[in-house]
């Protein structure tokens, strides 16, 4: 027999099994079927989707999940049972995009958001059994200080309403009750003067409503919404109320 044949088989008796028990070590289920071990998934370009362990059909451990292009996409770290996790989440660019945890696929706890520039945190959220619960938080990116904190209970506005100026001091305040403003509501220029003072009944404008220039001079509600179109050191993101209303 030719001597390279001969070689041939010798080599693949001693690759075949290995081959074999490399494609047999994964993506396997059991009688029930439960998916058992090591899992690859991949998209259908042949790329990888996800790899991670599982046990009885649940995650276990660590899983990365990758974006069709190769480039990570999250890495989750699941309990023993499978029911709770944490994650870290990265935009295409490899910068952090957010993290927190899961129970029962459900959000809970605190979850942290960035920026996809530069990977500065932008945004808090509290939740419990998948709504936000407790306060979410925006930050100014350059600062990182508190730029607007709502409070939220199950999934509704539920409390204060805060919106700050980069230094920290009050631009608005208000009270949000079952998802709509109600209440006292005011805004304020970056000195701390009054800029506009109002009040809401179920998201609804409600009673007088006084408007102010930055030299503390009472406008009419047309001035008022000049002032805001023609100043733009002006924020407002608020409803106002105006005649066009």
């Amino acid at each position: 027999m030719n001597t390279s044949v001969i070689y041939r088989i010798i080599l693949s008796i001693f690759l075949i099994p290995g081959l074999m028990n490399a494609l047999i070590g994964q993506n396997l289920t059991d009688d029930q079927g439960q998916k058992q071990g090591k899992w690859v998934k991949k998209y259908e370009r042949g790329t990888i989707r996800y790899e991670g362990m599982f046990v009885n059909d649940k995650p276990t451990g660590e899983f990365k999940y990758y974006y069709i292009d190769g480039k990570l996409k999250a890495v989750t770290v699941y309990s023993s049972s499978g029911d709770s996790a944490t994650t870290k989440s990265y935009h295409k660019n490899g910068k952090p995009m957010a993290e927190g945890s899961y129970f029962q696929q459900k959000k809970t706890g605190k979850w942290l958001y960035y920026s996809d520039i530069d990977g500065a945190l932008i945004a808090e959220e509290n939740y419990s059994n998948g709504l936000l619960d407790g306060a979410h938080i925006t930050f100014y990116p350059d600062s990182g200080k508190p730029a607007e904190i709502i409070e939220y209970k199950q999934g509704k506005r539920q409390g204060v309403l805060l919106k700050l100026f980069p230094d920290g001091s009050t631009m608005g305040e208000g009270t949000y009750v079952n998802d709509s403003l109600d209440g006292d509501f005011m805004l304020y220029y970056p000195d701390g003067k009054i800029q506009l003072q109002g009040a809401y009944d179920h998201g609804m404008h409600t009673g007088d409503w006084k408007y102010f220039d930055e030299d503390g001079n009472q406008l009419d509600d047309e001035e008022f919404r000049y002032e805001i179109l023609e100043n733009d050191t002006l924020e407002f993101d608020f409803p106002i109320k105006t005649k066009k209303d």
